[in-house]
This record gives C-alpha cells, sequence and structure tokens, in this order.
C-alpha cells in the first residue's frame, strides 16, 4: 500500500460538498454529487448548503462546522470570492484534503487579475490544507473498492469503463474526463484519472511521485500546459519509464493554443520546441492527438501486450492500399519495415495465391483461407526472428454480416452460408486470435489488430477481450 498522501486522497470514507442541490442541470456540484451517489460511493455524504434540509435524499448542514464528524474530503462548487471565508470554516474544522472545482482564481481575461490563489493558499498552509484545483474537475478512482464495481467518480461522465492499471493526470478537466464518454468504443482499461488544474497546492511532480511506486497504476498518463517544477520533473519522469511507460499530450506551443490556455487556467504555456527538448531523453511518449494517445495507452496497458525487442514491423493486410500506408507512416515513425528473407518468402508462397504479394507487407489479396490470415502467417513472422512486432489490417468479422444475409428477401432463399463459419461463428475469436495471443507471448512479438468495422461491433469486442 502506497505511504504518499495522495493514496488517502483519493480514498475518501466520507465526503461533505458545497455546491450541490436538488435540481438537476443547474449546479455542476448537483451533477457532481448524482455521480458521486450513482457509481457506488459507499462512504458517509454530508452536503452543506445554507437553505435546503436535505440534498438528493442527504441531511444537509448549514455550514461544515455543524456536520457531526470531520469528513476525509471536501468537495467546493461555490462563487470563488466565497472561497477564502470556506477554506477558513474547513481549517477550523479540521479538514485536511479539498477538491477545489471552482474557477475564476487564477485564469486572465483582458486585463483581469486577482489575488484569491494566495489567499487560498495562505490558509491552507496556515491549517496543513492539501487541495487539488482551483478550476479542476476532481478525479475518478476505479480501485476505491476493487473488491465488486464500486468507484468514486465525480466527473460527471465515465459510467462503464473497465477497471485496469491506466493512470492520468490532467490540468484540463475536460481531458481528464470526456474521452471517457464512449466507453463501448474505448480499449483502454482505467484506474485513476485526476484533474488537478491550476496546481495550487498539489502539482504534477505530486502525481508522478504518487504514481511511481502506486500498484494500481501501470501505464501513466498526461496532459500538460505547463510544468512548474521541470528539474524534479525531469529527473521523475527518467526513473519512472524504466518500469512504467508515461504517454504525454502538451497543449501549448503554438500563438493560439498559448492564449487558449492562458484564459483557461491561467497557465503560461512555452515553446514546443523547449518543451520537446526538456522531454527529450525522459523516455516520456509524446503524441498530439487524443486517439493516438488512447491508443497508445490501450496498447501498454493490455497485460496480454508483450513489448517488442525492436523496430521491426511485420505488416500483414487483405490489401494492398491499406498496406502501403502503415509502411509508408511506419517508416517516417522511424520503424523499420524490413523486406523479407528468401527462405521466408518461399514459405509464404506456398501457402498463398498467385496475387498475393510477400515481401512485407504480406498483402493476402482476396485470399478466403482466414486460418492463414489470423495463425499461420502470423506465426510464420514471429518464428523467422526477422520482425518484431506485427500489424493485421482487416481484421474483419462476420458476425453481422452473415446473418443480414439471409435475412435478405432477395438473396437469402438462394445463398447457401459456409457450414464450417455458419456454426462455429461465435467460436472464432478462440480459433483464430486466442492461439497467436500466447504466440505473440511466447515470441515476445505483440499483435496489433486493425478492424475497419467499428470498435463497438461483435468482432472488435471478441479481438479486444482476449
Amino acid at each position: 500500500m502506497s505511504a504518499h498522501f495522495l493514496h488517502d486522497f483519493l480514498r475518501p470514507k466520507s465526503i461533505a460538498i458545497y455546491g450541490a442541490n436538488n435540481s438537476y442541470g443547474t449546479t455542476m456540484g448537483t451533477m457532481q454529487l448524482i455521480r458521486i451517489i450513482s457509481s457506488g460511493y459507499k462512504g458517509k455524504i454530508f452536503p452543506i448548503h445554507l437553505k435546503l434540509d436535505n440534498v438528493l435524499g442527504f441531511k444537509a448542514y448549514k455550514s461544515i462546522a455543524e456536520v457531526p464528524e470531520i469528513p476525509d474530503l471536501v468537495i467546493i462548487v461555490l462563487p470563488p470570492k466565497v472561497v477564502p471565508q470556506v477554506f477558513k470554516e474547513c481549517g477550523e474544522k479540521g479538514i485536511k484534503k479539498i477538491v477545489l472545482i471552482s474557477g475564476g482564481f487564477r485564469e486572465v481575461i483582458g486585463d483581469r487579475a486577482n489575488t484569491l490563489t494566495e489567499e487560498i493558499t495562505k490558509i491552507a498552509n496556515r491549517y496543513g490544507i492539501r487541495f487539488t484545483g482551483p478550476n479542476c474537475f476532481g478525479f475518478y478512482n476505479s480501485w476505491l473498492y476493487p473488491e465488486d464495481n464500486g468507484i468514486f467518480n465525480m466527473m460527471v461522465w465515465g459510467d462503464g469503463l473497465k477497471r485496469g492499471k491506466f493512470s492520468v493526470a490532467s490540468q484540463s478537466g475536460t481531458m481528464s474526463s470526456h474521452w471517457g464518454m464512449d466507453p463501448e468504443s474505448l480499449d483502454v482499461r482505467v484506474g485513476k484519472s485526476i484533474s488537478i488544474g491550476n496546481e495550487a497546492n498539489i502539482d504534477l511532480v505530486n502525481f508522478l511521485e504518487y504514481f511511481k511506486d502506486d500498484e494500481e497504476t501501470d501505464v501513466i498518463g498526461l496532459y500538460i500546459e505547463e510544468i512548474k517544477r521541470g528539474q524534479k520533473f525531469i529527473q521523475l519522469a527518467k526513473e519512472i519509464t524504466r518500469t512504467k511507460p508515461i504517454i504525454a499530450m502538451y497543449g501549448g506551443g503554438s500563438g493560439a493554443g498559448n492564449r487558449a490556455i492562458k484564459s483557461h487556467t491561467g497557465s503560461m504555456a512555452g515553446n514546443l520546441k523547449v518543451f520537446d527538448a526538456m522531454i527529450k531523453g525522459t523516455g516520456i511518449i509524446k503524441t498530439d492527438y487524443i486517439e493516438e494517445f488512447l491508443d497508445i495507452a490501450s496498447i501498454l496497458s493490455n497485460p496480454n501486450f508483450s513489448y517488442p525487442k525492436g523496430k521491426r514491423i511485420g505488416i500483414i493486410t487483405n490489401s494492398g492500399g491499406p498496406g502501403a500506408l502503415i509502411a509508408n507512416n511506419a517508416e517516417r515513425k522511424g520503424l523499420i519495415v524490413p523486406k523479407l528473407s528468401e527462405s521466408l518468402q518461399l514459405k509464404l508462397k506456398k501457402i498463398l495465391p498467385p496475387t498475393a504479394g510477400w515481401l512485407n507487407p504480406v498483402d493476402v489479396t482476396f485470399d478466403m483461407n482466414i486460418f492463414n490470415f489470423y495463425t499461420s502467417i502470423p506465426k510464420m513472422l514471429m518464428k523467422s526472428g526477422e520482425i518484431d512486432a506485427i500489424i493485421i489490417y482487416g481484421a474483419i468479422g462476420f458476425h453481422e454480416t452473415m446473418p443480414a444475409l439471409k435475412e435478405n428477401e432477395k438473396i437469402g432463399p438462394y445463398i447457401e452460408l459456409r457450414e464450417d463459419m455458419a456454426e462455429r461463428m461465435d467460436e472464432m475469436d478462440k480459433i483464430f486470435v486466442a492461439p497467436i495471443i500466447k504466440a505473440s507471448q511466447k515470441f515476445s512479438v505483440p499483435i496489433i489488430y486493425i478492424n475497419p468495422q467499428n470498435y463497438a461491433c461483435h468482432w472488435s469486442k471478441k479481438i479486444r477481450e482476449q
């Protein structure tokens, strides 16, 4: 169990919340409390409200002083001008952990500035309070109750995500949560996602220190707008990436991006070249795109994933165009798409149709021998020792298309479905995918399937379940 203070921060046994009421859609606090309740939180809940006696079925209190015990965590969603007084009252109560959702502390619009951050920081230091924010979205922790499906989630979105060991720390609330709105199309299994906001008290370095030794974290994702403790960040990143991958997106670098960041969190974003130079040598995997960020996280956090020993990519495809695009992009990224040896080409020629290509990419063209495509060819490449990873394009399922053909009034009565496919359609993942996953682990050659169908289709799900 981690001794870091954030371990308990993310595991409150009781919470108090300012800013929730009984009217859905009127306040962020209400929406967040609804999510906390519906996500399966088992701890005590103490709403604080000046006028209401009950909030969402829980007894409400006029002030934190009236709460019959000291809550483990206080969540504040209030106008910024009243927050310093609330911090003071929390400090007098003995509160040590706060999530400050409210914005308007450091953000700059035009020439506007304020000293609210300095005020709450002084109060927090006086009473020994640690807090995330301001201007954050709270956190998601699926490891609060590992024995069942109960989680702690104040992010409004995130229902249906599968528990895993991918942990995120983000300086943007949206970037810590919105990707969880479509769990059916998300391969990555999420353990924790934390919005850290303006970092007035707890910063990115604190979370890296926590994730470094956290047994519930195997892969770390970061969304960065600024780094306050640069040297410490670099030192930690170098230590962590020896055993845990770090994937990062940087929101600054362009003039427009820096303007957006300044008005968003008040951060002073830097030059992209400076940021790239800063993380060079740390082992951090940098990406500019959310989809790529999630794809990398999905691959690296998959317990069946075997890390490649080198940069040589084997490409198997059912069409020439996708193979060419994959090969081009792989080489642009610094990977190697080697021409296969004469002996390996000869083995491939024996099982492929004459129209196929076997140099690499291995283009099977229109070969209906599915076993070759999914099993025989990948195993040949793995055993050869000539490649370090495999990408298979065209991993298309038949579960949706075959029944549709039979139900078609014009052709259904006449078409005959292959008996082997019709009878064993529900077992195709066990026949074609499961054995090659075992071989992937045996030879330490990872395999990536690309299905042109959507992530939520039957066959995509079957592959992802392996």
